[in-house]
């Protein structure tokens, strides 16, 4: 158990502490949600693995000024090239739910897939949100003109609103019925809500509830 003190805050009061500012930093709490888990993390260390990402993609970047083109880029860089990827084999793994997991062994499910290619492409000066779509997770990249989804977990492919509604039809069938708020974009506190809620389900369903009973903390941190 990590205890605080008012010199050495446990992670859970980093990240209640973290949770009050109106410009969540989605690195830090993400992190912070590991550090409950890996004591032993680095989180300075795993930062710098996130700069590093970005400034390897920058190199492709730089010269590029159409956002659909930097979009694919972006996703060529991490998904092709460094080769991160969706554990499709495991998807309840709670390592997939790990920021610093998901950094290390280069495998994620869709929220920390999206969250990595969020955090990477902040760096890059995109301008990224989240959009949770029902069962999925998106990224929507903004532009003054018409935006565009990217789906991390298909190897960052760029979608339409209409290519998503398709999906959701192919996986869902009739029993639900596309609404298009399901590709509105998430505040950073309802992903990382998400982020912890899956952690909660994929812990009760393995009968942790210890570690159910930790994460039930965190959200109420939030």
């Amino acid at each position: 158990m990590n205890r605080s003190t008012p010199n050495n805050p446990s992670p859970l009061q980093q990240f209640s502490e973290a949770a009050d500012s109106d410009d969540l930093d989605l690195t830090q709490m993400a992190l912070l949600i590991g550090l409950s888990e890996y004591p032993n993390l680095d989180i300075e260390l795993e930062r710098q693995s996130l700069d590093s990402l970005a400034s390897g993609a920058s190199h492709r970047l730089d010269d590029e000024d159409d956002f659909l083109a930097r979009a694919n880029m972006l996703s060529e860089y991490l998904f092709d090239e460094v080769g991160f990827s969706a554990n499709q084999e495991d998807y309840y793994d709670p390592r997939n739910s790990y920021l610093n997991e998901v950094l290390e062994r280069r495998l994620g499910i869709p929220i920390t897939l999206s969250l990595l290619y969020m955090e990477v492409g902040k760096r890059l000066d995109m301008d990224l949100e989240g959009v949770g779509m029902p069962g999925h997770f998106l990224v929507r990249v903004k532009s003054g003109q018409e935006d565009i989804l990217v789906d991390p977990f298909h190897r960052g492919i760029l979608l339409s609103e209409q290519e998503c509604a398709s999906r959701l039809q192919k996986i869902a069938g009739d029993t639900v019925a596309w609404d298009k708020r399901y590709v509105a974009g998430v505040s950073g506190r309802e992903l990382i809500t998400r982020i912890l809620r899956n952690l909660r389900a994929i812990y009760a369903a393995a009968n942790d509830y210890e570690r159910v009973s930790r994460v039930d903390e965190w959200i109420n941190a939030l």
